[in-house]
């Protein structure tokens, strides 16, 4: 028998975001952090581990509700500002193998649960 939570239902009022779009509100305890948390970084360069964070942060602000638009406008601002062919997969709950280019991947959390990967191909 399964007893609907408080924890389970999503997003209640009517801010405009499609119901399919609408991310669970999560209880306390499963908001661990509010900070990028990076898993895992090749990067030994500091300004582009530090950009790259602040990207990640921007990217779950401006698109809370979208992994897709989160995801192009990581790969157009590494594109952009470090050059090459940069590839960004967002999402919850995927593991990844992946071959990069020395010195550029990253694998870091934003906003509690989502998943962030960057990496650069030659």
């Amino acid at each position: 028998c399964y007893r609907r939570m408080s924890h389970d239902v999503t997003h209640d009022d009517n801010d405009g975001i499609p119901a399919h779009l609408r991310r669970p509100v999560l209880p306390p305890y499963r908001r661990q952090h509010n900070y990028p948390l990076l898993q895992r970084c090749d990067m030994t360069v500091s300004e582009m581990k530090t950009e790259a964070l602040e990207a990640c942060v921007t990217a779950y602000d401006k698109f809370p509700y979208n992994n897709e638009h989160m995801a192009r406008y990581l790969k157009e601002f590494m594109d952009h500002n470090f050059g090459g062919a940069w590839h960004v997969v967002v999402g919850e709950g995927y593991g990844f193998e992946v071959t990069y280019e020395r010195k550029a991947l990253m694998y870091t959390f934003v906003g509690g649960n989502m998943a962030v990967l960057m990496w650069k191909c030659a």
